[in-house]
């Protein structure tokens, strides 16, 4: 017996410019092909900062875009994330200083939380006392600063002292 023969429709696929938002002027951070702009909503990119500052000195620093709209053949994103690589951290600490790594979570002026984990690193080896001193001080001055800054406000903050 002779087999049916089955046609396949095949959707052809696009590429999207995918922009960052308005704190980088919607500058181009790459482009995805996809069968459809809304398909991509929901799905993050991470670039490295020296990509949109065009900043040698800003390479080690990444940051995560989350894609929230699409408009006119474009996808629009949000930034949602902040990292230093870990491999220019490991650089910074050395025998006879110490680190010290926090992690907690803060609310911002406009309700909405966020993870921050400080990274700090001594000069010499110092006392526990000193060190238990620091963290609390940084938890401190981070949830200040959290507490009367919107989330926009706060990430354009921390990106202009890198």
């Amino acid at each position: 017996m002779a087999q049916k023969e089955t046609s396949k429709k095949i959707k052809k696929k696009k590429w999207y410019p995918i922009l960052a938002n308005a704190t980088f002027n919607n500058y181009e951070i790459g482009e995805t092909i996809a069968e459809s702009a809304n398909s991509m909503i929901g799905k993050s990119v991470s670039v490295s900062l020296m990509a949109l500052t065009q900043d040698m000195k800003t390479q080690n620093t990444k940051l995560r875009f989350k894609i929230k709209e699409a408009k006119d053949e474009k996808l629009y994103t949000d930034l949602v994330g902040y990292e230093i690589v870990t491999s220019s951290l490991k650089r910074l600490v050395h025998k006879n200083k110490d680190k010290i790594d926090d992690s907690f979570i803060l609310t911002t002026k406009d309700n909405v939380k966020i993870r921050v984990k400080p990274f700090i690193v001594t000069k010499s080896s110092t006392n526990r006392s000193v060190l238990k001193a620091l963290r609390k001080q940084a938890y401190e001055s981070l949830a200040d600063a959290a507490s009367k800054n919107t989330y926009d406000a706060l990430l354009e903050n921390i990106l202009k002292e890198v």
